[in-house]
Parts: structure tokens; C-alpha cells; sequence
């Protein structure tokens, strides 16, 4: 079953001039821990805001749980799901603790003050300093408790971590994974902040203009990046060699620099093998190598590649 499914969910604005969400299909797997990767401007929020029902749609069909509802109508589905909006609104004048109190009454949620303060001491929260004082970061962090508080089927978090500091975001993330270890909830995490996705997740949605560019696991899309590798050679000549044989054997290769002694390159993922292959038959130990590093692939560069503009020269977006 899915935690949350769409089916060619549509949402514009300015008599359809504008296409924010442009007839998307997504499904969310129970349990999972998805990613909902974009820009600001690409159709995160608004598709959020369509699933629970915030926004009217101009189409489609919308399932929580294997149910389909009607996301303005049919209201008691918003009790199964834990929201962190991207944009805060918090009442200035209330305390933290305040606060919590006053959601608990109004969705009917029993407190679980052990829950409560631990949340609190690895967050950093101060639960007796009002709103209207605390930086957005500080904001950010009673959101995130306050998202968490009720035992929810699933958790849907816009820019969870925007305003966190790092040492911050990894410990948000760590209290994600134990409550969902908890619970077996579905994580649905909209962001921008590349490597918090790849490092959590293991399924993600690129989204661009409002349309779903890719959908897959984290590891298959890995597979279809591109690795740095970087050589140092002890002579020019070494270097050169190496370049012509590049060049010829592997025309996907992408030369990133050239310089000196040293040659850094692009390779598809699954060529990176071929080449240590070649440095091997061709008597690695006797070659002037000075040092030899391949990375590892993030999801950066395919992220980039999906946000590419028209104008891209040189290997850098302009």
C-alpha cells in the first residue's frame, strides 16, 4: 500500500497561464523515507500544500492510505499526518511550551512529555521564551517538535531543516529516523539541501516547473552520475600519454582540467572500473603516477544536469 499517491494532480494559477503543478503522479511507498527534490519556484510547496488539502486543485486524484479523498472536504485524513510547513506561522506572544499545549488541545493530541524533553535537550529548545523573540532557526526547531508531537502514520516536512545550523540538521534527522524506527511512519521530505536527501532517503522525486523530471531510488539515480577522477603524474609525458589513450578509449569522458601534471576527468559511473583496469594491464606500478583519487558520486551533478540551463557553456551553468 502507499502512505500517499497522486494521479496527474494539476494546480495553475492566472487562468492556467501559469502551470505551478503541471500533472504530476507520485507514489509514496508506507514506510518509505522519500525525498521531493527542487528549487525554490519548481512546485514543492504547492504540491504539498494541494495534498493536504490547503490549496484547491484544478484536477486529479489524490490518496492518503490507499484511500482516495478529497483533500478540502474530507478533513479527518490531515489526523493521520504530522506537517511541517515551510513558512512558519507561530503565535509571537506564546512560549514553546505554551504552544505544544495549545496544538495538543486543538488536534486532540495526549502529550508525551518524555517525548517532549527529550526533543527539547537535543534540540536546544527553550520552552519559557516566547516566539516573537526567538531567531528563525530557534522557530525552525519548534516547528519540527511540534510536526512530531502526535504519533502520526505519516510525516510530511517542507524544508525541515532551513535555518538549522549543521550540527543542528544531523541531529533532526536523527530523531526523524528514531521515530520512524518507532513507528514505522512514512517520511515525506521536500528539499533543496542535496546531500540531507541522499544521506536520509532511499527514494526521491526531481521535480522541474511542475513537472516530475525522475523518479527513483537514491542508488540507482547515483548509478547514473558521473565520478571526478583525478591523476598526478610524475612527468609531463606520463600525462600525456594518458590523455591520447583517454581520449580515444573513452569518448564519454569529460576533461575537467589539464594542467601541469595533473589531469582531472568525468567518467560515467560504471566506467571508473574500466580505467583501473587499463592503469593495471598497463603496469600501474612502472607508470609515473604520482597519486590517483576517484570520488564518489553525490547527487549534485545529476541534480544539475536535470536544471541545466539552455545557455551552459563551458561546462558551468551561466
Amino acid at each position: 500500500m502507499n502512505a500517499i499517491e497522486i494521479k496527474n494532480l494539476k494546480k495553475y494559477y492566472n487562468k492556467g497561464k501559469i502551470k505551478a503543478v503541471d500533472g504530476i503522479s507520485l507514489k509514496v511507498p508506507k514506510g518509505a523515507r522519500y525525498g521531493f527534490l527542487g528549487p525554490n519556484g519548481a512546485g514543492k510547496t504547492t504540491t504539498i500544500r494541494c495534498i493536504l488539502g490547503f490549496l484547491n486543485i484544478d484536477s486529479g486524484i489524490t490518496m492518503i492510505n490507499g484511500e482516495e479523498i478529497n483533500p478540502k472536504k474530507d478533513v479527518k485524513f490531515r489526523n493521520q499526518i504530522g506537517y511541517l510547513p515551510g513558512e512558519l506561522g507561530l503565535y509571537k506572544y506564546m512560549t514553546a511550551e505554551q504552544l505544544v499545549k495549545y496544538f495538543a488541545k486543538l488536534f486532540d493530541i495526549e502529550i508525551d512529555w518524555k517525548f517532549i524533553k527529550d526533543v527539547t535537550e537535543r534540540l536546544e529548545i527553550e520552552m519559557d521564551r516566547k516566539m516573537g523573540v526567538l531567531s528563525k532557526g530557534n522557530k525552525q526547531k519548534i516547528g519540527v517538535l511540534t510536526a512530531l508531537m502526535g504519533k502520526y502514520d505519516i510525516l510530511v516536512m517542507d524544508e525541515p531543516t532551513s535555518g538549522l545550523d549543521p550540527l543542528m540538521q544531523s541531529e533532526f534527522y536523527r530523531i526523524i529516523a528514531e521515530r520512524q524506527e518507532e513507528s514505522n511512519c512514512t517520511v515525506f521530505v521536500s528539499s533543496h539541501v542535496l546531500p540531507e536527501i541522499e544521506k536520509f532517503c532511499d527514494q526521491v522525486a526531481i521535480i522541474k516547473n511542475g513537472k516530475i523530471v525522475e523518479v527513483s531510488s537514491v542508488q540507482e539515480l547515483k548509478k547514473k552520475s558521473l565520478k571526478r577522477v583525478e591523476l598526478d603524474f610524475e612527468n609531463n609525458k606520463g600525462l600525456l600519454e594518458f590523455k591520447s589513450f583517454l581520449l580515444s578509449e573513452f569518448p564519454e569522458a569529460i576533461l575537467k582540467q589539464n594542467y601541469q601534471k595533473r589531469i582531472e576527468f568525468l567518467l560515467p559511473y560504471n566506467q571508473s572500473r574500466d580505467i583501473l583496469q587499463y592503469l593495471s594491464k598497463n603496469n600501474w606500478a612502472g607508470m609515473p603516477i604520482k597519486d590517483f583519487t576517484i570520488t564518489h558520486s553525490t547527487l549534485d551533478n545529476i541534480f544539475l544536469e536535470y536544471y541545466k540551463d539552455s545557455n551552459q557553456k563551458g561546462g558551468e551553468i551561466v
